[in-house]
């Protein structure tokens, strides 16, 4: 170790105070993986933290609560009592299901009774009384009926069930089932142990289902629920996390292999990297409470990234050992700047899971510099005779000082790639960006909806009023404009509180109605059905006394337990003591949307489309992603511009040419502008910005230029992995960097030509 390279006292103690911090946090990270801390799986972390008001945060997490931790199959087969059974006990055996929906088809005929002449079907409500009659009489003599003359003649409660609680769920064979074109799948739901994001969980459940479906090869099976999207997603998480880490580090070990022919080198390179996962990991844990496998594939990038300063490092030793060090840690340190601010630009944004990314990469970044700056120099290993030559060969592919064509065909390509951009950039904030869903799963989970006819909860119209029965009389109110857009096709269903629950006045309007109905048409039905007279008086005695129908009332009955999450209450916003409910949507056209906008023009109903809604805050973070990305660029102009003054476009023009590369070949494609191609953008600005400094730092160095394109070789690996990832985001963000740092590495050349260039004129008198 010559003079020049040897470490002083004061960082031979630094060295040994960074060695206890990284043996601090080995042991922080122990800790954490002993007490099973919470691994997340959720794709929707990447979603935005909205801020809305208390009664529709309520909503949100009512509806949330209401679907996220259930579960729907339907199974199709030979023996379906057979397949049903043998399914329900693969669940209970597996203990992912904490209860199975036996009761689907409860009928609410004994929690009703008293309350089913102020429940008329609009049917009956019309009818004359020929019509009561001719329905009394099937109600009496039709086989197998449970008719009661005494208490309910004319079947009102059977009516009102028919009409106003009609699904396509039948009982077939005992079971409950719904048609398909002729054929019937039957139904197996229920309520799962824990949170569909619970990783044990899931894989009971999988291995329960996976068993079955061998079992019985001649079934069909589809699913429906949170918890196999959540499942999915881990699944591609932790397979993608494998083969982008160990794929990107296997491709970098074997191209540093190639380059510097020694193990020892090799070791010295991926030190760096280990030590600053090693720092970023359980802070980051710790930070956040929890760690997304997200942020782990997202991670395995910061092996393209933290070599690149232990790659300078060990270009500059490798080749130049003369050279003092203290000549490369000022563009070392300057380097780490630029690429701490592109990352932590991100910290700025309100998603959890970009800001726990952008943590744990910028720690990893400063674990890796502060390991290069402060251990590697206690290194010393022989050069290989191989790492000259290369360096050599590369060091050829340079721009000569006066190549006017050159400059000619970048100046025309500048040209064409800004009106690209300003012809056919487009944006595309559609919110399936974020689904990784396998594609069979989605179907599956479409067709479930689509035969069981249920909500998405993805759109409702939340409905508030000063008490329960102003409340009932504008879900009234809206019914008829609903079912006029279901009837038209527009509007696939609706569901709401007032289709069980009438308000007062219908309900005294249909009571009134069944009293008219046992005045007239009740003593025909007697006398045709040759009933003893003195039934009359029974029957009409009945209805002197009825109480009223309530919301409460009807929650508390089995089969309303299913319209717990439409109910509000009172207490759902602190600041406001108006009762609210909601009417949760389906599937809706643009007719459809464009009504129930309308149908929200009152203060007391709001319309709330969830897609739609992220999708505008994904935009909008969109926008702000890019004026952080126009700041970024503007400030580290001036910061190069002070530094480097003439020389500052030589700096500027890697990263800057390759976002104009980007953009413009994204354009080309017809690829529409993301958040996570923002992103990319910033991480290209920072790896860019490296090659930029460097190279103008030091424009004759062959050890810089070596380093440089190995570590864009390096950050290509890695982000090209990225590029073939399923996860729709982590794709986007890698196929701009694949494009954006080719495009920087082909633009170096220019950069330390122009700095060639300047020196040269500067050194002549």
């Amino acid at each position: 170790m010559s003079e020049a390279t040897r470490p002083g006292r004061l960082e031979r103690l630094a060295a040994i105070g960074w060695a206890g911090l990284l043996l601090g946090c080995a042991l922080l990270l122990a800790g954490l993986l002993s007490k099973g801390a919470a691994l997340d799986t959720r794709i929707t972390a990447l979603l935005p933290e909205t801020r809305q008001g208390a009664l529709l945060e309520y909503a949100e997490q009512r509806l949330t609560q209401a679907f996220e931790d259930r579960f729907v199959l339907l199974v199709q087969g030979e023996a379906p009592a057979r397949l049903v059974a043998d399914l329900k006990a693969r669940l209970e055996q597996s203990a992912s299901v904490t209860a199975f929906d036996d009761d689907i088809l409860h009928t609410p005929d004994s929690d009703l009774s008293a309350y089913r002449y102020r429940l008329l079907s609009p049917s009956l409500a019309a009818a004359d009384n020929d019509a009561w009659v001719q329905r009394g009489l099937r109600q009496l003599f039709t086989p197998g009926g449970d008719a009661d003359p005494r208490q309910d003649p004319f079947g009102l409660l059977d009516a009102w069930q028919d009409q106003r609680l009609a699904g396509p769920i039948r009982l077939i064979d005992g079971l409950p089932a719904v048609k398909d074109e002729g054929a019937a799948w039957f139904i197996v739901s229920g309520q799962l142990t824990s949170s569909p994001y619970d990783m044990a969980m899931q894989q009971r459940l999988g291995t329960a289902l996976a068993e079955f479906s061998d079992a019985h090869s001649d079934a069909e099976l589809l699913r429906s629920g949170l918890v196999f999207h959540a499942a999915a997603g881990a699944e591609q998480a932790k397979r993608e996390t494998l083969t982008i880490g160990i794929g990107s580090l296997l491709g970098i070990a074997l191209l540093l292999w190639i380059t510097f022919r020694r193990g020892s080198i090799l070791a010295s390179l991926l030190l760096p990297v280990a030590c600053g996962v090693l720092f970023a990991l359980p802070l980051t844990w710790l930070l956040f409470g929890t760690l997304n496998l997200l942020t782990l594939a997202f991670g395995a990038s910061l092996i393209g990234i933290a070599i690149d300063y232990a790659l300078h490092f060990q270009c500059a030793r490798q080749l130049a050992p003369e050279q003092p060090l203290a000549r490369l840690w000022p563009g070392l340190l300057l380097g780490l700047i630029s690429s701490l601010v592109a990352y932590l630009v991100q910290l700025a944004t309100p998603l959890p899971g970009l800001r726990q990314m952008a943590t744990f990469v910028a720690l990893g970044l400063i674990g890796a510099w502060l390991t290069v700056r402060l251990w590697l120099p206690w290194f010393t290993p022989r050069p290989h005779a191989a790492t000259a030559r290369i360096a050599t060969r590369l060091n050829r592919l340079r721009l000569p000082l006066h190549a006017p064509r050159y400059w000619g065909l970048l100046a025309l390509l500048g040209v064409l790639a800004v009106v690209m951009i300003a012809t056919r950039l487009s944006a595309d904030d559609d919110l399936r960006q974020l689904n990784p869903s396998p594609a069979e799963l989605i179907t599956e989970q479409q067709r479930v909806q689509i035969l069981l006819d249920s909500p998405t909860a993805s759109r409702y119209l939340l409905v508030t009023a000063e008490q329960e029965g102003e409340l009932l009389e504008r879900l009234e109110a809206l019914d008829a404009d609903l079912a006029d857009l279901e009837a038209q096709g527009h509007l696939t269903h609706y569901r709401h509180l007032a289709q069980a629950v009438p308000s007062k006045a219908t309900q005294d309007a249909n009571l009134e109605r069944v009293r008219q109905a046992y005045r007239n048409a009740l003593p025909e039905l007697i006398a045709q059905a040759g009933l003893p007279p003195a039934l009359l008086e029974t029957a009409q005695r009945s209805l002197e006394s009825v109480p009223l129908l309530t919301i409460t009332t009807w929650l508390d009955t089995p089969v309303g337990q299913a319209d717990a999450m439409l109910w509000l209450g009172a207490d759902a916003d602190d600041e406001r003591a108006d009762m609210a409910a909601l009417i949760t949507l389906g599937d809706a056209d643009s007719t459809a949307q464009q009504a129930l906008a309308r149908l929200a023009a009152p203060e007391y109903v709001l319309y709330q489309d969830r897609v739609a809604t992220l999708s505008s805050h994904l935009a909008q973070l969109r926008d702000q992603i890019a004026l952080c990305l126009a700041i970024a660029v503007a400030g580290l102009a001036m910061i190069f511009g002070v530094r480097y003054r003439g020389r500052a476009w030589c700096v500027l023009l890697p990263p800057l040419g390759a976002l104009l590369a980007t953009l413009a070949l994204l354009s080309a494609l017809n690829i529409g502008l993301t958040l996570f191609h923002l992103l990319g953008l910033l991480l290209v600005l920072g790896i860019g910005l490296d090659a930029g400094i460097f190279s103008t730092e030091h424009p004759d160095s062959a050890a810089v230029w070596l380093a440089i394109s190995l570590s864009c070789a390096s950050s290509l690996l890695a982000f090209g992995l990225l590029a073939f990832s399923a996860t729709p985001a982590l794709h986007y963000l890698g196929l701009t960097c694949l494009i954006g740092l080719a495009s920087a590495w082909a633009l170096v050349p220019f950069a330390r030509a122009g700095a060639r260039s300047l020196s040269s004129r500067q050194d002549t008198p």
